[in-house]
């Protein structure tokens, strides 16, 4: 019988504001075979419709593509650069929104679509209909409306502005406030930040390895593990394979027998692997790049503490009423270890996880050479470092647990320990 192809699809908003506002944005999605197994360098062919009013509303406009996956199993579209099959993509009145994408893939690359899926578009709306403000005020009074119809008498005898030419002027600025405000209702604030950065929809490492990443508060974060081998100058970062750990020696730990694919979980990298020879740092930004590739750089404890403070300070992403419940709005939504011991818990019902995009996988960690350590284990915990140490032989790291609804920092972390690592763009 002829298996299905699934596909995970991510939409990345990435539309740049220039002086005018591009008719287009970026959709890129992984495609993977019944196998969880990546379709890589295959010719897919895609039917978009953007839907209007609800996720089975009328189409505005459909276009075709035929788009070829690359090494790592990514397809890029440029939504509104397709072969259009109806409608004009440009005439789009995002104000009249909800707006839905629906995606329809022929794995096979032809027109037999086989695969369907729909989720609301909300930041890339936001983005193409910010576009009518190049039709805001220009700067001439003319311009405006509601404007008093006698110009001269804006000047009394002394020159002044009367109290009603001033309510005149003031009632003309309200009507574009008035169009402001709708722009802002038609976005949930909870999902402006949750978008890839507009400045880097993606980065690419010195081997080549594609990674998402993510926009949170001001902050642009990879959305994936790093999972090189090689500094950005092509030094071989060495590996370990005989167990042994030194946090002197850098090497990076690469769990083979692991059920979570490479390209989501990444590798684990001892804390002197990271830093490639830099001193520890708690600045903002850090200044160390280590293993991070060109443009990005190791986050500090500083850093992240930025960004916890950012989650805990916007409702939409914690867990009840503890602000300092933000575990399920970073974790992700799969591999992670069921838990029924609180309802916050990232265990617990992860399909709610995952609100800010962060997309933390349960990669374990090594702890004295052991992938299986108690506490450690794939599948109940993520693992992250910082580049701050103690002054010592230990480092800090942040810890999610599949049991737990918030984060805990450490400074018993030994720099021979594997940890996942996440950069930060500079």
């Amino acid at each position: 019988m002829k298996k299905l192809t699934t596909i995970i699809i991510t939409l990345l908003c990435a539309v740049t504001l220039f002086a005018q506002a591009p008719e287009k944005f970026t959709y890129q999605a992984v495609v993977r075979n019944a196998n969880n197994s990546l379709v890589t360098n295959a010719q897919v062919g895609v039917r978009v419709s953007i839907l209007q009013g609800s996720a089975s509303g009328s189409a505005v406009y459909v276009e075709t593509h035929t788009a070829t996956t690359n090494a790592n199993g990514l397809v890029t579209l440029s939504i509104g650069g397709g072969s259009v099959q109806q409608g004009i993509f440009a005439n789009i009145n995002w104000a009249n929104g909800p707006f839905f994408l629906k995606t329809e893939t022929d794995p096979n690359g032809g027109s037999n679509y086989t695969i369907t899926t729909t989720q609301q578009l909300l930041s890339v709306p936001y983005a193409l209909y910010a576009k009518t403000a190049e039709n805001g005020f220009s700067g001439d009074y003319n311009d405006l409306t509601n404007t008093p119809q006698n110009v001269s008498s804006f000047n009394n005898d002394a020159e002044y502005i009367t109290n009603a030419q001033l309510a005149a002027l003031l009632s003309a600025l309200n009507s574009r406030i008035d169009s402001l405000q709708t722009l802002l209702n038609m976005v949930a604030p909870e999902n402006i930040d949750v978008m890839s950065c507009p400045e880097a929809p993606t980065m690419t490492d010195v081997e080549g390895n594609v990674y998402r990443t993510v926009k949170i508060g001001s902050q642009c974060w990879m959305r994936d593990n790093l999972r090189t081998t090689h500094y950005s100058d092509s030094t071989i970062v060495p590996q370990n394979t005989q167990g042994t750990h030194s946090y002197t020696v850098p090497f990076f730990y690469d769990n083979s027998i692991s059920t979570i694919p490479l390209e989501e979980r990444g590798y684990l990298y001892n804390w002197v692997a990271m830093m490639h020879g830099a001193s520890s740092s708690n600045a903002v930004p850090s200044g160390v790049q280590g293993v991070c590739p060109t443009g990005w750089h190791v986050p500090s404890r500083a850093e992240w503490e930025i960004l916890f403070d950012y989650l805990g300070n916007h409702e939409q992403f914690i867990c009840g009423v503890d602000t300092e419940n933000i575990a399920k709005a970073m974790a992700s939504t799969t591999w992670w270890q069921y838990s029924d011991d609180h309802t916050c818990d990232v265990g617990n019902n992860t399909s709610a996880n995952n609100a800010s995009g962060f997309e933390a996988i349960p990669a374990g960690a090594v702890i004295n050479g052991d992938f299986d350590y108690s506490g450690y284990i794939e599948g109940y915990n993520a693992v992250f470092w910082s580049s701050t140490d103690d002054g010592g032989s230990n480092a800090y790291g942040r810890k999610l647990n599949y049991d737990l609804p918030n984060l805990h920092w450490g400074i018993n972390h030994g720099k021979d320990d594997g940890f996942s690592v996440r950069c930060v763009r500079d």
